[in-house]
């Protein structure tokens, strides 16, 4: 298994971001689509908790997710496997886990990603790493602008 870490501070109430996080549905008003993320699909209906179901397509895969941890406004944590293209190369078991901490003008994001490899794709995995380094530290940051952009205009 292969984990990265992301921590960041952003000048925000913590409910404001895991709401961000959380709606899977809205990802397009603050996650422009990339390269590695074209958008989040087939969402499962009812309001987005534990059991919601999701799938994203992208160039090196598709990601069938679940959210499988939905404590607002502290915890939430997505299980997405991803089949790989082709589908020759195996599935990368991916679990994301967002711990939100309220500070006092802030709020303190840990965003993990465990990476477990299966199938061919394990040999591949650095320039795979590499990959989810950059999309992982692009959304952070469109998270951050976004969440601060809405806390100054309100």
């Amino acid at each position: 298994m292969i984990e990265l870490r992301w921590e960041t501070e952003i000048r925000a109430r913590a409910d404001v971001v895991f709401s961000l996080l959380a709606e899977l549905r809205d990802y397009h008003r603050w996650l422009p689509s990339s390269m590695a993320f074209h958008g989040t699909s087939r969402i499962s209906a009812g309001p987005i908790g534990v059991g919601t179901t999701y799938i994203e397509l992208g160039p090196l895969g598709t990601r069938h997710g679940t959210v499988s941890r939905f404590e607002r406004p502290t915890h939430l944590d997505f299980e997405q496997p991803m089949t790989v293209r082709p589908r020759i190369f195996g599935v990368i078991g991916i679990r994301l886990f967002h711990t939100l901490t309220q500070q006092t003008d802030s709020v303190h994001v840990l965003r993990v990603v465990q990476l477990s490899p299966q199938g061919p794709v394990k040999f591949v995995m650095p320039l795979v790493v590499r990959a989810f380094r950059a999309e992982n530290d692009r959304m952070l940051k469109m998270l951050k602008e976004f969440a601060e952009k809405a806390a100054r205009d309100l």
